[in-house]
């Protein structure tokens, strides 16, 4: 009954803040218009029309809530549908960059369709069932929303969370709520985790996980195409040493930038240049004019885009990319083209209390990683880098640049340091595979 309760003032609640959660949206379509799109599907769960699934076939519904989740997902979805081709598939995100990001991965599967997940309140979710009518939930990593999990269970839909991963704030937080995370998590049908730390958390909630099968973050596929447009990349930028700050968060680049007048960084590195890439691409002019202004105070020439530096179609660059010392990424997609520039990745989101990214695609690239000291979202993929050799870890962006500065030997060892304890962690796809098959009659 309590547990019942709580629900309730939590469906209560966010239902009251769906007025708060329409400015956010807004505000955000101000930078990003792809914000303004999908408002029926968010807030009434129009969605796409899915077709009865044909007798002898299963839809398998997949929920990645933004571009990480959605590329770490994709390993397992790949392998799964050459194995059973003949099932549909539905994709749901939360974010425009997301959706974009399922579009481009998945695009070629079988009946698929892609939609916006609506908020999760009771009657939303359960028109969204009633749509959808998938006889699969997938969820990726953390994406726990109880009246989406108790309405599958309900439904008769199987579910399993998949790459399930707690930093130590959330695991903390569910163990307070346990009142309402009990019961969702044991309507969970498959529960699939990284790491013994992860199964621990949930082993202390009351649902043991089904299995610990690592990273599928490890699995996603090469692309050694834009691997060799970064080599290009790397060639026209005249540069003797590239490091790249890589999806860097709100706050970081001004300390970086200032790190770098600081230090006197390019006054004793003439010929390096700098590449930042921000994480979300709303903010690209913002960090350019960043940029801009850093350029001035250090004297070095204005800084380029690298969008506005490349005759469209080709890796033929303009007048001026070479000479400058400070890159604008600002476009998607290309990361592994980032990495394939530099000599070696500033992680974003470490250096200030965000928890840091993914730092398995650099080091799959042969891209060593520095850090900063917060990296509580990738704890475990962290500390074996750094016992790997692959990544360095730093108290603040000055000290990461006095070091690379006057201490910094060289890369040759940490290159292939990366390459090899990305290859030794490749496997959860297949794991992760083998459980979901044994577990349940999708």
């Amino acid at each position: 009954m309590r547990a019942r309760v709580f629900l309730w003032l939590y469906s209560l609640s966010l239902f009251l803040l769906l007025p708060v959660l329409a400015l956010y949206l807004l505000k955000r379509s101000v930078r990003q218009p792809e914000y303004r799109r999908g408002w029926g599907q968010r807030f009434l769960a129009s969605l796409p029309e899915f077709k009865a699934v044909p007798s002898g076939q299963k839809r398998i519904w997949v929920h990645a809530v933004s571009v990480g989740e959605a590329h770490a997902i994709s390993p397992l979805v790949q392998h799964w549908a050459k194995v059973y081709p003949q099932h549909e598939w539905a994709v749901s995100c939360t974010t425009p960059t997301g959706l974009a990001t399922c579009q481009q991965l998945y695009s070629a599967l079988n009946s698929v369709q892609f939609f916006y997940l609506p908020y999760d309140l009771p009657h939303l979710v359960a028109r969204t069932f009633k749509q959808v009518r998938a006889n699969s939930l997938w969820v990726v990593e953390t994406e726990l929303w109880p009246n989406l999990l108790l309405r599958a269970a309900r439904s008769n839909v199987h579910t399993a969370v998949l790459n399930a991963r707690v930093s130590p704030t959330t695991g903390k937080r569910l163990v307070q709520l346990g009142l309402v995370s009990k019961p969702v998590l044991r309507s969970v049908g498959t529960l699939i985790v990284q790491t013994q730390a992860d199964a621990a958390v949930f082993e202390k909630i009351g649902r043991p996980a089904d299995a610990v099968c690592g990273n599928l973050k490890f699995d996603v596929a090469l692309k050694p195409e834009l691997a060799t447009m970064g080599r290009t990349w790397r060639e026209a930028a005249q540069a003797e040493q590239v490091v790249l700050f890589a999806s860097s968060r709100e706050g970081e680049e001004v300390l970086l930038l200032d790190a770098l007048n600081r230090s006197q960084f390019f006054k004793r590195m003439p010929k390096a240049s700098v590449w930042i890439v921000p994480r979300h691409p709303q903010r690209f002019d913002e960090v350019f004019e960043l940029m801009a202004e850093a350029a001035t105070r250090m004297g070095v020439a204005r800084p380029v885009r690298r969008s506005a530096s490349f005759n469209a179609g080709s890796n033929i660059a303009l007048a001026g990319f070479g000479q400058a010392r400070l890159v604008l990424g600002d476009s998607m997609g290309e990361m592994p083209a980032y990495y394939s520039v530099a000599d070696l990745a500033l992680l974003g989101g470490s250096w200030l209390p965000f928890g840091g990214q993914n730092l398995i695609e650099a080091c799959a690239y042969g891209c060593p990683v520095w850090m900063g000291p917060n990296t509580f979202n990738f704890a475990k993929a962290a500390e074996d880098a750094l016992s790997a050799k692959a990544a360095r870890r730093f108290d603040n962006l000055l000290a990461a640049c006095e070091f690379y500065l006057s201490d910094f030997q060289g890369n040759h060892e940490a290159k292939k340091a990366a390459f090899a304890y990305a290859r030794s962690h490749r496997g959860a796809t297949q794991r992760s595979f083998d459980v979901l098959n044994q577990l349940n009659d999708v």
